[in-house]
């Protein structure tokens, strides 16, 4: 199935108008979505153009109706589940404060999904240095070396994924200074062969930094993370990055049981 914040400095609303709104909605955000008797939680971001993204997990990527702050919005709610497999449904929803957003899901299956604002960092820095990248479910295990790059807390990055697939990106930050907004627009690019997409382009997603290791590749040590979920015209994907222990062993790929996380978002609509 396919589908803002830490210190995201928020207003209330952008001024009246009725209904409420519109509200300043760019941020980290974590989300819910219930159905089939069952519910799952993400985590993600809504940038300033609207775009709204979410992971969970079980490694699955959830797009939202664009979303700009005003009182409702609607449209399609995709999800993709890792190897590119995705189903779309049509959403509606309401914006009820800078904070709180909520929606139903009908069409192919039904469900509901609430999302409320949250700071998954108490400061938002340009991280550098070696880095790992991997994400659930699809084999990428780059890695990767870390720059400050541009204004504020933006970055560049360049490194491996495996034996002979390079990749090279960006995180530009948007708005904001160092320490407020967790909000980074991301570019990726792989060149070479065995990558683990075959899109050759640059791909775009969106990405936050949080004190949490939501996949649990780094055995929740603590460190800043940094995931970015990516727009793959092969199928979005999430991946985490986090620090590389120096002189550690050449990693290797986690496998998580996704019965002990919850039902996937798949499943529920």
């Amino acid at each position: 199935m396919t589908t803002n914040c830490g210190s995201s400095s928020k207003s209330n609303n952008g001024g009246g108008g009725t209904g409420g709104g519109p509200y300043d909605v760019v941020g980290d955000w974590q989300i819910t979505v219930s159905g089939n008797g069952g519910s799952t939680t993400g985590y993600g971001v809504i940038n300033s153009s609207g775009l709204a993204l979410f992971f969970d997990s079980l490694g699955e990527s959830l797009e939202l109706p664009t979303i700009t702050g005003a009182s409702s919005f609607s449209g399609t709610i995709t999800v993709t589940e890792p190897g590119g497999l995705s189903s779309s449904a049509s959403a509606q929803g309401n914006v009820s404060s800078a904070t709180s957003l909520s929606g139903t899901v009908s069409g192919n299956g039904s469900g509901t999904f609430s999302a409320s604002s949250y700071s998954p960092v108490t400061s938002v820095k340009a991280l550098s240095g070696p880095m790992l990248g991997e994400s659930e479910g699809i084999s990428i295990l780059a890695e990767l070396t870390f720059t400050s790059s541009g204004s504020n807390s933006s970055m560049s990055f360049t490194g491996t994924s495996g034996i002979t697939c390079l990749v090279s990106g960006t995180f530009t930050q948007e708005g904001g200074t160092v320490s407020t907004l967790n909000v980074f627009d991301v570019s990726m690019t792989f060149s070479g062969t065995n990558c683990p997409t075959p899109t050759t382009s640059a791909i775009t997603g969106l990405g936050f930094e949080s004190s949490s290791d939501y996949f649990g590749f780094n055995f929740s040590n603590p460190a800043t993370y940094l995931y970015a979920d990516m727009l793959d015209p092969a199928g979005a994907f999430p991946i985490e990055i986090y620090p590389q222990a120096v002189g550690a062993a050449s990693p290797s790929t986690h496998a998580l049981s996704p019965e002990r996380r919850g039902p996937p978002w798949s499943q529920i609509f």
